[in-house]
């Protein structure tokens, strides 16, 4: 391509010149329309990303700060354990299930109790 400071001396070049011009501008607006294309499919993925894994990201992340406390609410236990409240609700009526506080109207489970209470039930099982 001529340089910036490249004028045509005669009908031959000008013409050669403006065409490659014109070819320079169609593959310019080709890739621009390209480049848009690709940024609108990345802001798209990025906003399912966000849509379907930042909740979950969240969810991680408020179980990693719940495992961290000595005592969980019933509540707790069951995000972090899978023990249904109900369940443990209806076990702390009958006097079974894991140990527990209580104090006052709050229930805490101490989770190094929550543990042991789990590893105690494992089930031993036939593998050949």
């Amino acid at each position: 391509m001529p340089s910036k400071d490249f004028f045509p001396s005669n009908k031959e070049e000008l013409e050669r010149y403006l065409e490659m011009e014109q070819m320079s501008a169609r593959i310019q607006a080709e890739l621009n329309a390209k480049l848009s294309t690709v940024l609108s499919r990345i802001d798209t993925m990025q906003d399912t990303f966000e849509r379907t894994l930042g909740p979950l990201a969240i969810s991680v992340q408020e179980i990693e700060e719940i495992k961290r406390k000595v005592n969980l609410t019933p509540e707790e236990v069951e995000r972090v354990y899978g023990l249904n409240a109900a369940t443990l609700a209806n076990q702390r009526t009958k006097a079974t299930g894991p140990p527990y506080i209580k104090i006052g109207g709050k229930v805490l489970y101490p989770q190094k109790d929550l543990q042991k209470y789990l590893s105690d039930r494992g089930v031993l099982t036939n593998t050949d």
